[in-house]
Parts: structure tokens; C-alpha cells; sequence
């Protein structure tokens, strides 16, 4: 009964999340996904705010993720989700979560960023960032790249590609919840909401205890209740 049900859940092509938001399934996911666990959980725990305006997402293979490396992206109101990357119900919170977080951002920029504390607190990890890497890497870094908060695409490669996440983790294990986070500011929210979400928090307090508060903040307003 449990293989059966399972099959025709897998089969279905599109499951109602919440407020006339679907999730619509264009090529197949892994069969190991419980869609509809995967939305309870979101519908949860996520504030109403991290989904609001949004139209849609959208499972499947998209020439626009391709192009750009990406598992995931938040687009013009929409989700997009590559299905082909997908590995389990972990990794697909992840991306979800990621990206509900910048649609949070940008319903609440304003009151995100408004007192400058955050920006502070990340340009002054991304400063740290530069002294060790100096000492590190034989690449040739320019500081002006690092207290620019807005994402670069030849920043994002010198930190993936030229330096690596890897060494970046050895040398700086606890400036950044993780090395992506370091991208821009806004990577480094949308970082720091999936952690808060996804796994409670904790090390994010240690790691960045000011994006902490904040996003605590906005959890404890009324206003940004659950549904």
C-alpha cells in the first residue's frame, strides 16, 4: 500500500503549497522526495513573508540554471529548480529554503538592511577574508572587490574557481557560515535565513550572532507569522 501510494505521488505533476503558489513538476524528480512532506515542512516553519507575491516553482530542466552552474534560482516571481541535481529531501530544503530566503529579502529590504548593522557585520568578515587570503594564495587580490557588497560574477569565480571553497574553509573555518555566504551581501542573508530555518540556528549565532538577531527579529513579529 505504502510502494503504491508513494508511485502516485510521484506521478503527480503539480501540488498546491500555499496562498495560490504550486509547485509544478515539468521533468521528474527523484522518486526518494515526499513532495507533500517537503511543503508541510516549509509551510511550517517558513514565515509567510519568505513566499508572499511569489507566483510558482517550477521543477525540471531550464537552459537559464545551465548557462549559469546554478541548482536553483529566484526569478521575475517564480522558483526554478534543476531536477536533475536533485539528491534527496535535504538537498531540495536547501534550495528551496535558499531561495525563499531572497524572496524574504526583497519583500523586507528596507527593514533588513536599513540600520546598516548587517552590512557592517559582513564587511568586516569580508575584510578579515582579504588578510587571510593574502597570506594564502598566489592570486592577485584587489580590496576593492571586497568591500563591494553587491555580487560580482569574477568575485564569485575567484572565490569558487581561483581559490576554492575548500582552501577558504581551512584558513577561515568559522568567518563564514559557509564559503558561498562571503559571495555578497545578499548571499550572505539568504545563507544565514536557510541555516536559521534549516538546522535552528545555532552556528549561526556563534558565526554572524548580528545577521542572527535580526532574522530572530523578524521572527518574532507578528507580522511575519506562519499560515
Amino acid at each position: 500500500m505504502q510502494q503504491s501510494t508513494n508511485r502516485i505521488l510521484s506521478e503527480r505533476k503539480r501540488f498546491y503549497f500555499n496562498r495560490g503558489i504550486e509547485f509544478i513538476i515539468k521533468d521528474s524528480i527523484p522518486n526518494s522526495i515526499d513532495m507533500e512532506k517537503v511543503i508541510g515542512l516549509l509551510r511550517a516553519n517558513l514565515p509567510i513573508s519568505s513566499y508572499e507575491g511569489l507566483k510558482n516553482v517550477y521543477f525540471g530542466e531550464f537552459d537559464s540554471l545551465n548557462k549559469r552552474k546554478l541548482t536553483a534560482m529566484h526569478f521575475k516571481d517564480n522558483i526554478y529548480i534543476a531536477s536533475n541535481e536533485l539528491t534527496g529531501e535535504k538537498d531540495l530544503l536547501d534550495d528551496l529554503i535558499h531561495e525563499f530566503a531572497h524572496r524574504f529579502e526583497e519583500n523586507n529590504s528596507e527593514a533588513i538592511y536599513e540600520d546598516g548593522t548587517i552590512a557592517n557585520e559582513f564587511l568586516g568578515k569580508r575584510n578579515r577574508l582579504y588578510d587571510l587570503l593574502r597570506q594564502e594564495v598566489d592570486e592577485e587580490l584587489n580590496y576593492f572587490d571586497f568591500i563591494n557588497t553587491d555580487y560580482e560574477k569574477e568575485f564569485d569565480e575567484l572565490l569558487h574557481d581561483k581559490v576554492g571553497y575548500t582552501k577558504i574553509r581551512n584558513i577561515a573555518p568559522t568567518l563564514f557560515i559557509r564559503p558561498y555566504a562571503a559571495t555578497s551581501l545578499r548571499e550572505y542573508f539568504a545563507t544565514g535565513f536557510e541555516d536559521f530555518y534549516l538546522n535552528g540556528g545555532q552556528e549561526l549565532k556563534g558565526i554572524s550572532p548580528i545577521l542572527y538577531n535580526k532574522i530572530l527579529s523578524f521572527e518574532n513579529k507578528e507580522d511575519f507569522k506562519r499560515s
